[in-house]
């Protein structure tokens, strides 16, 4: 289910206590270890971490305007979820240097 507030505090604030305190523990271990320049955010209707415009413009999918997906929490109608993205055709080294 997406939500469609516009910040985490609000998509926080949306959920029940039980699910709120589950995903903030996780989402406490995502900040902890985000890369320097990633950020928090709303995408997609769930909490996301992007890779910034300003350190990577070509954006995602050559879309200028939206940022690279990097990882995603959201509490979902019968679960949890993180969602995980990769590097695509690419290592993971040769993605860093362009950034």
């Amino acid at each position: 289910m997406q939500s469609k507030v516009k910040t985490v505090a609000a998509y926080l604030a949306e959920l029940p206590p039980d699910r709120r305190a589950a995903i903030e523990k996780v989402r406490d271990v995502i900040l902890k270890n985000l890369p320097n320049g990633f950020k928090e955010g709303m995408q997609y209707g769930m909490i996301g971490y992007c890779v910034p415009l300003d350190l990577y413009p070509k954006g995602y999918l050559g879309q200028k305007n939206v940022p690279l997906p990097y990882a995603a929490l959201a509490s979902q109608k019968n679960h949890m979820a993180i969602y995980l993205m990769t590097i695509y055709g690419d290592s993971e080294a040769a993605f860093r240097r362009r950034i």
